[in-house]
């Protein structure tokens, strides 16, 4: 007896997707395929026509039959209907994504998403074949988690140092605990609620990154601990997911250890040897070998050949797949060459490929018809608590200003490390879809996880723009204010003589006037550099108005560190600029304790005086 799967399977090497169609719209057709299914030729009951792509007749009297030499009963055909309504669905993946992002603000995964409900088997069932899409979808996902390995900023990661690691492991650990709590009491089992927790790990990373790059705060300290602690969670996720198959069936000791020990060995083991082993062994044999200009495909050419030896590796071993991809990314992620080459040759694919990712892998298996169901609603809306413990990390940023904790400026750090850190997306999804279709989680339960993560992928950003845009207004402001002062002295200046200037300037000074400083440090890349030259600015008294840093990629890299700062100090008892600024370089200096700082510059503003140093 042929099973539907099968028969699907032969429909569509031989017959097109009308029969699929046929197969998978009447269910109770499945004694007619008993009878008829013939593995050695096609249904007796066939239809006589067959439109082949270039939409022709596969046999009949046009020649374009067996008897013609043409398509025939050979190959894979599909109907103009089908390729017509794939067309429609590429079309509104694409308009609702940039409604989505242009008219409501929103992500546009927000609108690929309802594309997919709308589109797909929740709701129309008009997308022909949508296991070819889901299909898509899942390579887009893949391509997604390598480009993570491949984009790991390690610069980035050290210059941040251990503040990052502590607020991506609570930012994971804390909202999961929250979502246990609550699938608890409202009365799940363990499996199901420990499936359920899990889902309110991961950080969406994308979703952040572009309102962040959008407030032009990614440079920032704050916007560069964000970056790591999201890069931290996504590894983190990977770890969740590969336990979550030990969930499955009779679960013994045995089987939840294996996972989480396979899934931490490869990332660190395999992570160490990509990083600082893997890429030394190639150069050594393969890429002295390669001329220049040729080694982003070598290396790329040796990137897949390590994807398809880690992901049989990483599965078979109980850890997710997906743990592969990403330590075959990680080899590669000092590579300037294989970055451009993959931006380049995967950019505009990977965009596409998410965009299917969300309408179908995510999008038809969103059960919309649930959303009516109000047990699910105030489930839901239960479970979007567990943003609490995403939006808390905020409370563990450190003050990076001369701002009071939690006031000024350091309360936007609070809040938009938060909101950054509680926008969900693609891993939370992927877990979500793991989890159901594991058994780990009912329909009723995986809908309500849903409606929280949608919530999730909505709200978060809003605030997050809302917050940077805010706070963008007050400096706006104040750098307003300060122009109508500076316009109102340079007018006051107009009335007076050369000499009456100068002795005003003279008296300015010796009265405490601001300096108003830029400061440039260029020096070697280090574990927690960042913060510790921030304190050692707080420790001068310097008020930082600005701080971005610079550096490329790799590890033992170069950085240089831009500060613009005030100093309300001013200056006291005849003591020169010069002086001043020879106290916060010492201190700067002292701070690092390196010996390869480059140099410091300094721009210095004293009133209407400009100084370079």
């Amino acid at each position: 007896m042929a099973t539907r799967v099968e028969a699907a399977l032969w429909s569509m090497m031989g017959h097109g997707a009308r029969q699929l169609k046929r197969l998978f719209l009447n269910p109770a057709e499945d004694d007619m395929y008993d009878h008829n299914f013939d593995y050695n030729g096609p249904l007796e009951e066939e239809e006589d026509y067959y439109r082949s792509l270039a939409g022709g007749d596969a046999k009949g009297d046009d020649g374009h039959g067996d008897d013609g030499g043409g398509h025939g009963e050979f190959g894979v055909h599909i109907t103009y209907e089908d390729l017509y309504a794939a067309m429609i669905f590429f079309t509104a993946i694409y308009v609702a994504g940039v409604f989505a992002s242009r008219v409501l603000k929103m992500p546009s995964l927000v609108g690929e998403i309802f594309a997919g409900i709308i589109l797909g088997p929740p709701l129309a069932d008009y997308i022909p074949n949508p296991e070819a899409f889901v299909l898509l979808g899942e390579i887009g996902l893949i391509l997604l988690v390598l480009e993570a390995g491949i984009d790991i900023d390690l610069s980035t990661l050290s210059l941040i140092g251990t503040r990052g690691i502590i607020i991506a492991i609570i930012g994971s650990i804390a909202p999961i605990a929250i979502a246990l709590a609550i699938a608890f009491a409202l009365g799940f089992d363990t499996k199901a609620s420990i499936a359920a927790g899990a889902t309110f790990g991961p950080t969406s990373l994308g979703i952040a990154m572009n309102i962040l790059r959008q407030g032009k705060i990614v440079n920032t300290p704050v916007g560069q601990l964000i970056v790591s602690a999201a890069v931290i969670d996504d590894m983190i996720a990977l770890i969740i997911l590969s336990q979550l198959s030990a969930l499955e069936g009779d679960a013994t000791v045995a089987q939840i250890v294996a996972p989480i020990v396979s899934a931490l060995g490869f990332l660190i083991v395999g992570g160490y040897i990509a990083v600082f082993i893997f890429p030394k062994l190639i150069n050594a044999t393969i890429m002295k070998k390669v001329p220049q200009e040729q080694k982003g495909k070598a290396e790329m050419i040796i990137m897949f050949a390590l994807i398809l030896a880690l992901m049989p590796a990483t599965y078979y071993a109980k850890a997710s797949f997906l743990m592969g991809v990403f330590i075959a990314g990680l080899a590669f992620c000092r590579s300037h060459d294989l970055h451009h080459l993959f931006v380049t040759q995967f950019k505009r694919l990977m965009q596409w490929l998410m965009r299917i990712f969300f309408a179908a892998s995510i999008g038809f298996q969103v059960p919309i018809k649930d959303f009516g169901n109000g047990t699910v609603i105030w489930q839901g809306l239960v479970f979007t608590l567990a943003l609490l413990g995403k939006i808390g990390t905020g409370l563990l940023v450190p003050n990076f200003t001369q701002s009071g904790r939690f006031q000024g400026f350091h309360l936007r750090d609070v809040f938009v490390t938060g909101f950054s850190m509680a926008a969900e997306g693609e891993f939370a999804f992927v877990i979500a879809v793991f989890a159901v279709d594991s058994g780990l989680i009912t329909k009723d339960l995986y809908a309500s996880v849903v409606l929280a993560v949608l919530i999730s992928t909505i709200l978060p950003p809003f605030a997050l723009r809302y917050t940077i845009n805010r706070y963008n207004k007050k400096s706006e402001d104040k750098v307003q204010e300060a122009i109508k002062i500076e316009y109102h002295r340079q007018e006051t200046l107009e009335h007076l003589t050369e000499d009456e200037r100068e002795k005003q300037l003279r008296e300015n000074i010796l009265n405490d006037t601001t300096l108003f400083l830029c400061i440039q440090i260029q020096c070697k890349s280090a574990w927690g550099i960042l913060p510790t030259i921030l304190t050692a600015c707080q420790k001068l008294g310097l008020e930082i108005i600005d701080n971005r840093s610079w550096h490329p990629r790799g590890i033992d890299t170069t950085m240089v560190n831009e500060i613009y700062a005030s100093d309300p100090n001013g200056l006291h008892g005849g003591e020169s600029v010069a002086d001043r600024l020879s106290i916060v370089q010492h201190n700067i200096f002292t701070s690092l304790r390196q010996n390869e700082v480059s140099d410091i510059w300094f721009f210095v503003f004293i009133s209407s005086c400009i100084c370079l140093f």
